[in-house]
C-alpha cells in the first residue's frame, strides 16, 4: 500500500495484493494503532518477517491486525522532506529467510516515489497559486466585485450560455451620485458610499447574478435568466434599498434583444443610465 497520513488518519492512496479488497484507496485506519507508526518512530524494524517476535510490533496484533504476521515499511516524504505517509506491505504468514536486498528495493522504491510526490505537491501549489492570482485579478480590490476584465469575461461566458439556450438576460447598470467634490473618488466618505453599493448590489441580486465595478463609481449587475418585467421588478427594489441606505444612484437598465451580444446590451443600459442622469439634473435645475 501507499498511504498518506494526516493527524490521526492514515489513507490508503494505492494498494495492491491478495489483500487489496480491504484496503481500497480511501480507506481510512487509525495512524496510532498502526505497524508504520511503529517503523517511523523506530519502535519496530522497516522489515519484520514474523512480527510477532518485534515487542513493538506485536502489541499491534489485535483486532484486524491480527491476520498480520510480517511487516515492510519505509516512510514517504513529499515537498520539503515533510512527511507524507508510507509505502508498506503486509503478509498473514511469517516470512522466512527474507532477501536482504527487497529492503534495499523497496527503500530506492520510496526514495522514487518521495521525489514524485515532492515534485507534485510543488506542481499543485503553484498551481493553486496560479489561480488564485489570476482569480483576484479579475476582482476589484476595494469591493471584491469583479473588476472591468472579469466582467467582459462574465458577459462572453453568459452570451455562449443564452446563445445555446436561449435564454434572456438583462444588464443594468448604476453610477453612485456624489455632487460637490472634485476628488471625491479618493475621499473617506465616497469611499464608504462605494462599499455600501456593492453590498446593497449583493443583497439586492438574485443568486446566479453577476456584479461588477467598472471603474469610479459606476457598478452593473448582469441578471441571467431576466425578462423585461424581471428586471424591471429588479431596478424597483435596488433603488428603494439604495435609498433606504443613503446611497444616491442613477441606475439605467436594458434587456438584450435576439442576436445581440452582451456588450451591445450593456453599451444601451449605459446609455439609459446616462438618459437618467440628465433628466434628474434638469428637474433639479
Amino acid at each position: 500500500m501507499v498511504t498518506h497520513v494526516v493527524d490521526d488518519q492514515q489513507t490508503v492512496v494505492a494498494a495492491a495484493g491478495h489483500w487489496e479488497a480491504l484496503a481500497v484507496p480511501g480507506t481510512d485506519f487509525s495512524w496510532r494503532e498502526s505497524f508504520c507508526l511503529s517503523m517511523v518512530e523506530r519502535r519496530g524494524p522497516t522489515m519484520a518477517p514474523d512480527v510477532l517476535t518485534i515487542p513493538g510490533y506485536a502489541a499491534l496484533a489485535t483486532g484486524v491486525l491480527a491476520r498480520v504476521r510480517a511487516y515492510l515499511g519505509v516512510p514517504l516524504e513529499g515537498d520539503g522532506g515533510a512527511f507524507f505517509g508510507t509505502l508498506c506491505a503486509f503478509a498473514g504468514a511469517p516470512q522466512q529467510g527474507a532477501p536482504e536486498d527487497l529492503l534495499s528495493t523497496v527503500e530506492l522504491v520510496g526514495q522514487m516515489l518521495s521525489t514524485i510526490l515532492a515534485h507534485e505537491q510543488v506542481a499543485l501549489a503553484r498551481s493553486h497559486e496560479a489561480a488564485m492570482a489570476y482569480a483576484l485579478a479579475e476582482r476589484d480590490h476595494r469591493t471584491g466585485l469583479l473588476n472591468r476584465r472579469g466582467w467582459e469575461a462574465a458577459l462572453v461566458r453568459e452570451d455562449h450560455r443564452v446563445d445555446r439556450y436561449g435564454s434572456s438576460a438583462g444588464i443594468l447598470t448604476a453610477t453612485v451620485e456624489q455632487p460637490g467634490r472634485a476628488d471625491h473618488a479618493a475621499h473617506p466618505a465616497a469611499e464608504h458610499l462605494l462599499a455600501l453599493c456593492a453590498e446593497v448590489l449583493i443583497a439586492t441580486s438574485r443568486p446566479g447574478d453577476v456584479q461588477a465595478r467598472l471603474e469610479g463609481e459606476e457598478f452593473t449587475v448582469l441578471a441571467i435568466e431576466c425578462d423585461a418585467r424581471c428586471l424591471q421588478a429588479i431596478q424597483a427594489k435596488l433603488r428603494v434599498e439604495m435609498r433606504t441606505a443613503g446611497v444616491p444612484v442613477t441606475i439605467g437598465v436594458a434587456n438584450r434583444r435576439v442576436g445581440e451580444h452582451l456588450t451591445e446590451t450593456s453599451a444601451r443600459a449605459h446609455a439609459a443610465m446616462n438618459a437618467d442622469k440628465r433628466r434628474r439634473q434638469e428637474w433639479r435645475t
